[in-house]
């Protein structure tokens, strides 16, 4: 076997010592801020131009910021398809101006909803740049207001296990080849081409008179619920529902989705209706917001926080283009499922790469991995295949580690190798998909490598 050579660089963007407070120390404060669109705006995720007729539930960006004296840092989620790297940029410089944070603290994730606003090109959508430049000076204003309302706090870790809800969407088949949605109850399934992760980790805070004033929900799962013409933060919103209507309180949620991006709320090997719409989207929040719910019932709390940031930026390459955009779209295209369509544009997503990789030919990708007392925080700004997640937190020295894709921006699909190999619509070349194979892997490297420096600074 011949020895792949990466063309990668390694540079440190920051690296905190990890540093406890004394016991009483740690603050924390929670904030939102309304993202939601004017009706006509885009919808992006799809492979045609679709314009929002109105607004199903609003769309939030909502931080948390800690701190325990010496060191700070926010976790903010987006209720966005993608969160881009302008848009973090953007985002992390004006947070850092209106509260003295520094930006290379501040976690950006995306939920993922397929129902949200004009955050990116992708496809057959096109960002809107004024809406991008809301949705970044709403992430400020929501660390900034977070970060003004903080008070004296406790901190406690859980997770929980929900596996009714999530289904890998790959399947092997028996010819050989890996599809993505063959069809419900397709015979020529075999077995799914990978996992799914049932873990729902939690991070909840209370003040100090001991009452919740908010948490961090992490589960992997794609926002591909509600759909329609309307914007909605789907699955998540009712989940954020469920926790502040199970508590009683209207405290803050940050959701964080993790390694979704074969991780889908349909069963393609049970006969029950396809899981859409609004009943479903509903059904799945509440499941999930009841998960958490038991999670932080059982919570234990301190004010002894130890935290810290570390952060990694990589180079990764971009893949083999075959020697033309037809031939290309030739080579991927699958027999069926998702993505066995749309030649055209293909076709136009492959050129649009193939301008990308000669300006240059590796894109830069930020790996970040945060400690917040018991729990570990690993990032990537993929749609990250469940896999290479697990993998994450199996490399993990923490017992919870929360993994948060399409976070502090975006590119692309990150399948596994064995998935690149096996085809399917996740590796078929776009603007959403252009990593080389093992790109993932290299992923879990470094965040896994960040996450053992962090532990190291104990």
């Amino acid at each position: 076997m011949r020895l792949q050579v990466w063309p990668v660089v390694l540079l440190a963007l920051v690296f905190c010592a990890t540093a406890a407070a004394e016991d009483g120390a740690f603050r924390a404060g929670f904030a939102r801020v309304d993202i939601t669109p004017e009706a006509g705006a885009q919808i992006p995720g799809g492979f045609s131009k679709k314009l929002a007729e109105g607004v199903h539930d609003p769309l939030y960006a909502e931080a948390a910021v800690f701190t325990n004296g010496e060191v700070e840092l926010a976790i903010v989620g987006v209720d966005a398809l993608f969160a881009p790297d302008d848009i973090v940029a953007e985002a992390r410089d004006l947070a850092e101006q209106a509260c003295g944070m520094p930006g290379a603290h501040i976690l950006i994730g995306a939920s993922h909803t397929h129902s949200g606003g004009p955050t990116s090109d992708c496809l057959g959508s096109e960002r809107d740049p004024a809406y991008c430049r809301r949705v970044a000076e709403a992430v400020a204003k929501a660390v900034a207001d977070a970060h003004r309302a903080a008070v004296p706090a406790r901190l406690g870790v859980g997770v929980g296990h929900e596996a009714s809800v999530s289904f890998n969407r790959r399947f092997k088949m028996k010819d050989g080849t890996e599809r993505t949605h063959p069809g419900k109850m397709n015979p020529d399934i075999v077995e799914p081409a990978g996992p799914m992760d049932p873990e729902v980790a939690v991070i909840a805070v209370e003040n100090a008179e001991g009452e919740l004033i908010g948490c961090v929900v992490n589960h992997a799962l794609h926002g591909t619920v509600v759909g329609g013409r309307t914007f909605s933060a789907d699955w998540i919103g009712y989940m954020r529902e469920t926790v502040r209507g199970g508590v009683g309180k209207d405290i803050g949620v940050v959701f964080l989705n993790g390694a979704c991006g074969d991780v889908t709320q349909i069963d393609n090997r049970s006969p029950r209706k396809a899981a859409f719409g609004e009943a479903w989207g509903r059904r799945i929040g509440m499941i999930l917001g009841a998960e958490a719910l038991k999670v932080i019932a059982r919570m234990e709390y301190s004010g002894d926080v130890p935290m810290g940031v570390a952060a990694e930026r990589v180079e990764m390459p971009i893949r083999d283009l075959a020697e033309s955009d037809e031939a290309l779209v030739a080579r991927e295209s699958p027999a069926s499922g998702l993505g066995s369509s749309q030649e055209e544009a293909y076709l136009r997503e492959a050129a649009m790469v193939r301008e990308m990789k000669a300006k240059s030919p590796t894109v830069p990708v930020e790996i970040q991995a945060m400690r917040v007392g018991p729990a570990g925080i690993a990032t990537n700004p993929t749609e990250y295949f469940c896999r290479l997640g697990l993998d994450i937190k199996e490399g993990s020295p923490w017992d919870v580690t929360l993994v948060a894709t399409m976070s502090n921006g975006y590119a692309g699909y990150c399948p596994t190798k064995e998935a690149f190999e096996g085809g399917g619509y996740e590796v078929r070349t776009a603007r959403s998909s252009f990593l080389a194979p093992g790109t993932g892997e290299r992923m879990a490297e470094a965040a896994v490598k960040l996450l053992n420096e962090l532990k190291a600074a104990e």
